[in-house]
């Protein structure tokens, strides 16, 4: 694998400040999933094989669900949104949301989220219901094997 991209996290949001050492470990293990991600590729052609860098931005809901419209035309907030060009934004309100109703662990959730968005960077769509189950089977392997170090 010659080329891996360098993933940064950054919180842009508005509703709460998150602890730099979480941003940090988010980070780190964020590093270590993208290469286990570029192995899970579903072709050699994909977005993330092309990039330099990949930033993941912590957002509001509020933040998102503008996203959400102007480029998708979806109405609301969303968890994660992907860019081929390499941007992945979080809405940590509803990462926090969901990780309470599934029994998560709010961290977890949200790096989640960044192997997520990396899958989608992977060439991995989750439109089927047999591609959200190979996405959800993927994350949860790639999740256990940088997550669990931290």
């Amino acid at each position: 694998m010659e080329n891996v991209p360098v993933l940064s996290v950054y919180s842009h949001q508005e509703v709460e400040a998150l602890p730099s050492v979480l941003l940090g470990d988010l980070e780190d293990a964020g590093r270590r999933a993208v290469p286990q991600v570029l192995r899970l590729a579903t072709h050699t052609n994909t977005p993330l094989a092309g990039l330099e860098e990949i930033e993941v931005s912590l957002v509001d809901d509020r933040s998102i669900a503008d996203v959400h419209l102007r480029f998708m035309d979806i109405a609301g907030a969303t968890d994660v949104i992907t860019f081929d060009h390499g941007e992945i934004l979080i809405s940590v309100e509803t990462a926090r949301r969901q990780a309470r109703e599934f029994g998560h662990d709010f961290q977890s959730e949200l790096m989640l989220y960044i192997i997520h968005g990396l899958l989608h960077l992977a060439g991995h769509e989750d439109a089927s219901e047999k591609g959200r189950a190979t996405m959800n089977e993927l994350q949860e392997s790639v999740l256990k094997q940088v997550w669990s170090s931290v």
